[in-house]
């Protein structure tokens, strides 16, 4: 969920039961850090296109974006299953 959004503000009982899970640390450090500029730039993109146009493969066909741009939109440099290499922020 914090890989797909600016910040989250996460409400008592959830940071309650989130305390205990081996990952903490690592939330704590996504909560701490501000988000690279990068990503944000993708959120916003992703709010202008809109969620229905983002789920059209006929509509993102049609973009007149480079495809590696495409790609970094949709998060699929999030797919381990992809051939293609990715590059963090």
């Amino acid at each position: 969920m914090l890989d797909y959004l600016d910040h989250v503000t996460l409400c008592s009982k959830l940071k309650a039961a989130v305390m205990e899970q081996q990952q903490w640390p690592d939330i704590c450090r996504l909560q701490e850090n501000a988000r690279c500029l990068q990503h944000l730039c993708r959120l916003r993109i992703r709010r202008c296109l809109g969620r229905l146009r983002l789920r059209s493969p006929v509509f993102m066909s049609f973009l007149p974006l480079p495809e590696r741009l495409k790609d970094y939109i949709l998060y699929r440099e999030y797919d381990m299953y992809s051939q293609q290499s990715s590059t963090p922020c």
